[in-house]
């Protein structure tokens, strides 16, 4: 006798056999035993889960000799008929191969002729959605008014390609897929009446590589028990199914904990020797991050379809990822899956997806974005000041010259004289508690001296007041330093810039207070500051180092955004990338 597979010999003959699928031999027994059989019906559902099976059943149950019953006796001329795929009255046909309008012409045809010995004529069409439209409207009439015990039967994996109107006229089963659990359970079963030993490991790799396909799960089986014989071992299957062994998956995390990109790059080379399939491995990969997340987020193994050995190695996984990278690993798996499709070189993509996988930096939070920003902040210990009505305003103290020194000097000349005092005035210490102020030493003892400015004056101190703002804050410097003074009027000095520095005059104006404290001190006149936009002169009154030209300025502009980029990398642990 010719060897018979296990999914045929396995092939449930009553509808309590069926597995999975409940909901649907439940109707069905219920409508035969009220007598309440529809003349259409249309079977849904992924491949291997029993549309076929349950079509055949129905069809014994009906035309059983002892029926119709819900346990056809399988005895019987017309059951041994039914299954055996020989009955006069039973026909199955492929909807692929007979999808034209003449195989309809010709059916219809057929239907004028009684059944032959059986109660029903019953016509079971599997892949219905492959009929032509021509087939599917000369069918249509047949459902609308169907002869007398005529019965339909449709299956089909695709029922939104089944035109509407053919559907409404039939009762329609969603069948569903077979659950990971459910497929082992029949596996065991098989394997104990079959003498075959498998391990637990190779009964759940099966299952997951039937995708809830029972007839699948069988077929794999069966291979397996050629290749490996009455002894199926876990290490033997995957040679056999090219399946992603879990120790690779395992390495691959570890990788990426330790951040060793030589360790992930010399995987990804052993992938490709040993003849895997890189999409199939990213397949894996992102299954593989997420039971991790699952086990994270649950804090349970409860939902992984895996092993109990597997399950241990997950939940200490779990506790070296955080949610939000196991996302971002498992969306670059799924991208690179579909940029490898259409690419030339998947080797490349798949060689830089798992360095990126590598390289990749933790997630930050919101509230710890925030938090790093607020410690940024308080670093630069900025020098505060109180608002202060201008009429109340004490300009600067102006010392008398000491003997020798010329009381004819130049105010900006003096002013250079007092660099160092002014400076050191200014220099920020750390306070010791938040609401503490730093502000600038004043000797009392002294007597005031106001005196007048002109815009010279402004121009030739305009570097030491860039210099001491930058020592509060230095962005505030580099933006007040595309400026130039360009007029005093009447207690107000008028600051330059080009149109383009919209953003540097919102972010002096926000500094007012500071900006008008200091030069105020410096100069000696209480002075308000307002910003125009204009076209520049072209001079080098307004560089920051004094006696330079613009292009040698620069470097020091440079320096100033370098020391900005510095504290916002080192804030953010981030990276410079252009």
């Amino acid at each position: 006798m010719s060897y018979l597979v296990l999914a045929r010999k396995w092939r449930p003959v009553q509808f309590k056999e069926v597995l999975g699928q409940q909901h649907v031999t439940t109707t069905l027994e219920n409508a035969i035993k009220s007598g309440r059989i529809a003349n259409a019906y249309l079977f849904s559902g992924p491949r291997g889960v029993g549309k076929t099976t349950i079509a055949r059943i129905l069809a014994k149950a009906i035309n059983c000799e002892k029926g119709p019953t819900i346990t056809p006796c399988n005895q019987c001329s017309n059951c041994i008929e039914i299954t055996e795929s020989r009955s006069l009255d039973v026909f199955e046909i492929d909807g692929a191969s007979n999808r034209g309008i003449d195989e309809v012409r010709n059916l219809r045809e057929n239907l004028r002729y009684p059944p032959n010995k059986s109660r029903y004529k019953i016509y079971i069409i599997d892949e219905v959605h492959m009929l032509t439209v021509e087939a599917f409207n000369a069918l249509l009439k047949t459902l609308e008014e169907p002869p007398k015990n005529v019965l339909f039967i449709f299956a089909t994996t695709e029922p939104h390609k089944v035109p509407a109107t053919i559907s409404s006229r039939c009762q329609r089963f969603t069948f569903k897929r077979m659950s990971i659990k459910r497929i082992v359970e029949q596996l065991k079963k098989i394997c104990d009446a079959e003498k075959i030993a498998i391990d637990e490991e190779s009964l759940l790799t099966i299952a997951k590589k039937a995708d809830g396909s029972m007839r699948d799960a069988e077929s794999v089986l069966d291979q397996a028990f050629s290749f490996c014989g009455n002894e199926i071992k876990y290490e033997n299957l995957i040679e056999l199914l090219g399946i992603i062994d879990s120790d690779l998956l395992f390495e691959l995390s570890d990788c990426i904990k330790t951040h060793d990109i030589q360790r992930a790059l010399t995987l990804a080379n052993n992938i490709f020797m040993e003849g895997y399939d890189v999409n199939e491995f990213l397949i894996h990969a992102a299954e593989h991050f997420r039971n991790i997340l699952f086990t994270k987020a649950t804090q349970s193994v409860a939902q992984l379809d895996v092993s109990e050995i597997l399950a241990q190695r997950y939940l200490k996984e779990a506790a070296e990822f955080q949610e939000e990278d196991l996302l971002r690993y498992i969306n670059l798996a799924n991208e690179t899956e579909y940029a490898i499709k259409r690419s030339s070189n998947p080797r490349l993509k798949f060689e830089f997806a798992l360095a990126k996988m590598v390289k990749m930096d933790s997630s930050l939070k919101l509230s710890q974005l925030i938090e790093r920003i607020d410690g940024l902040q308080r670093n630069f210990h900025p020098v505060s000041f109180e608002k202060a009505p201008i009429s109340n305003y004490q300009p600067q103290i102006i010392k008398d010259q000491p003997a020798g020194r010329s009381q004819n000097r130049p105010q900006h000349l003096l002013l250079a004289d007092r660099k160092s005092e002014i400076l050191a005035s200014f220099s920020p210490t750390v306070p010791d508690g938040p609401n503490q102020e730093v502000v600038p030493v004043e000797n009392k003892n002294e007597t005031q001296k106001v005196t007048m400015v002109d815009i010279e004056t402004i121009q030739s101190s305009w570097e030491l007041i860039i210099e001491t703002i930058r020592k509060q804050k230095v962005a505030l410097a580099a933006f007040i330093n595309e400026g130039k003074p360009t007029a005093v009027d009447n207690n107000i000095l008028e600051i330059t810039f080009r149109n383009d520095n919209g953003f540097h005059i919102n972010s002096i104006m926000n500094n007012k207070i500071l900006i008008e404290k200091i030069i105020n001190q410096i100069i000696g006149t209480p002075l308000h500051i307002k910003c125009v936009k204009g076209d520049l002169p072209m001079d080098n009154t307004t560089s920051i180092t004094a006696d330079t030209n613009i292009n040698e300025s620069a470097p020091v502009d440079r320096k100033i955004n370098d020391t900005l980029i510095e504290e916002v990398v080192a804030a953010f642990d981030g990276e410079v990338i252009g």
